[in-house]
């Protein structure tokens, strides 16, 4: 079995990820070829990881010089997070994303996160499109990088 995804466009977030790059880490996703299950997080997560890095997407880039803080990867402007873990982590996430928007370190946003369902069979309180979708909306004034969210199924 192999993952498939939703899609979600925020602030035009679909139009401003290149098409090339989206194709990219759709493909990425494609890969994963880990049956969902408790504690199945960590291994989406490598494997994920591993198929974006052969197509040239950087690995973890952190937020500001001297921070820990990071995100998942970058490639050409468009910052990418893969959240598998607890829910409140998006929020997190969703800061270090603004941050890098407002700095002109990206243009666009990609968060890859679990399908509620996966998400319900991976662990507790994990992150998942329909609250982050939810959300996204309730704080459109607050966070408007463009982002386009991509829900593993």
């Amino acid at each position: 079995m192999h993952l498939k995804f939703s899609v979600y466009s925020h602030c035009a977030g679909a139009e401003r990820v290149p098409v090339e790059l989206r194709k990219q880490i759709e493909d990425a996703i494609g890969h994963i070829a880990v049956v969902p299950k408790k504690g199945a997080a960590r291994s989406i997560r490598q494997e994920f990881i591993s198929a974006l890095r052969t197509s040239g997407w950087s690995g973890e880039v952190t937020v500001a010089r001297g921070s820990d803080m990071s995100i998942t990867s970058l490639k050409d402007g468009i910052g990418l997070c893969l959240q598998t873990g607890n829910m409140a982590r998006v929020y997190a996430d969703l800061m270090k994303l603004q941050t890098l928007y407002l700095d002109n370190a990206i243009s666009a946003a990609v968060m890859v996160v679990p399908s509620q369902p996966i998400a319900l069979i991976i662990g507790k309180n994990i992150a998942q499109t329909t609250r982050i979708e939810r959300e996204l909306e309730i704080f459109r004034k607050a966070y408007h990088v463009p982002t386009l969210v991509l829900g593993l199924e």
